[in-house]
């Protein structure tokens, strides 16, 4: 595995971009290897942060950026087993506030626990954290947000979960990819004090700094109702 590894490095290194038949075509040359060992390879370079997913099927070299990971605090992990607990089939991306802050040129203290699941679950969750004594809001509004909600305190919102929104596991909790954050900050009302400008330069800084998805992004982005253009 490790001259694959050093075969697809130094391929990936010599090119912007390239397509898993290119790579294919190329390595096989040698005669020895096998495809099914070179995708393996690949899939693990890239879980890894060495290779970058660009879209479906291409690939670049990571050049140095960083992969995104969301922040989950010990509020996050008792809330996560709480609901794991009373809810084991309900669906849950759950993450801190603090997330977002990489992501910001003006830094806005945000300390709040997001949980999102299904709006069939939305209200049932809202009252089982609310009578294990957390502050919670249900799905508030921009309005609400804005007038009545400290999000520099230690309190819970509960949202919408996407259907199909990217998200991955952190001590087996899911919680948003960085695709999932910066559509979303376009979208969500309780975001809406990031939207505009700041939410134009998260944009910017999560390219600069963190392997974005493309296609995973594009994906979401329609999803919830964004062209591609729009979102970014």
């Amino acid at each position: 595995m490790n001259g694959v590894k050093e075969l697809i490095l130094s391929f990936a290194s010599s090119r912007k971009e390239f397509s898993t038949d290119e790579l294919w075509d190329w390595i096989s040359q040698d005669g020895d290897i096998v495809r099914n060992t070179v995708n393996i390879t690949l899939s693990r370079l890239v879980s890894k942060g060495e290779i970058m997913r660009v879209s479906r099927g291409v690939y670049a070299m990571a050049k140095g950026k960083s992969i995104f990971r969301a922040v989950l605090e010990d509020r996050e992990i008792q809330v996560a087993e709480i609901l794991r607990n009373k809810y084991p089939f309900a669906p849950f991306c759950i993450y801190n506030g603090k997330s977002l802050v990489p992501l910001q040129h003006h830094l806005s203290e945000n300390n709040v626990t997001y949980v999102e699941t299904d709006r069939s679950a939305m209200e049932a969750v809202f009252n089982t954290l609310k009578d294990a004594g957390y502050e919670v809001w249900l799905n508030p509004s921009e309005d609400i947000t804005y007038k009545y909600i400290d999000l520099r305190k230690p309190v819970i919102i509960v949202k919408p979960l996407v259907t199909e929104a990217p998200t991955e596991k952190i001590n087996d909790i899911n919680v948003p990819t960085i695709e999932k954050l910066l559509v979303d900050i376009k979208k969500d009302e309780d975001f809406a004090y990031l939207q505009g400008s700041e939410a134009q330069r998260m944009w910017e800084i999560g390219e600069s700094l963190y392997n974005i998805n493309q296609s995973r992004l594009k994906r979401y982005a329609k999803r919830r109702g964004l062209s591609y253009n729009s979102a970014v």
